[in-house]
C-alpha cells in the first residue's frame, strides 16, 4: 500500500475508534481528524500536520481508552514518517 494509503487507514482507523466515545466532545474530536483527510488539503505533509494538532488536542483528554491511544499512536508514527521528524 502506498504512504497515502496507509495514513489515510491509521486515520480512518483513529475516527471509528473515536466515534464509539460516550463525550460531549466526540464530534467535535471526529471532524478535527477528519480535517486531517489527505483530500481535504493540499498535500499529505499538510494533512500530517493536521494530524499532529487533532493528535495533540486529543492527548490532553483524560481517560483515553486504550483502543484509541494504541489507533493515535498508530498515526503518529505515520505522521512522523511523512514530516521526517521524531518530534
Amino acid at each position: 500500500m502506498s504512504v497515502h494509503g496507509e495514513y489515510s487507514r491509521a486515520l480512518e482507523t483513529l475516527i471509528a475508534c473515536v466515534r464509539t466515545l460516550d463525550r460531549p466532545d466526540r464530534e467535535s474530536r471526529i471532524e478535527q481528524l477528519a480535517n486531517a483527510r489527505v483530500d481535504r488539503n493540499p498535500d499529505l505533509s499538510t494533512a500530517a500536520r493536521n494530524s499532529l494538532e487533532a493528535l495533540r488536542d486529543l492527548a490532553e483528554t483524560e481517560a483515553t481508552p486504550t483502543r484509541i491511544a494504541e489507533a493515535s499512536t498508530h498515526l503518529l508514527s505515520h505522521c512522523r514518517i511523512i514530516l521526517g521528524t521524531s518530534e
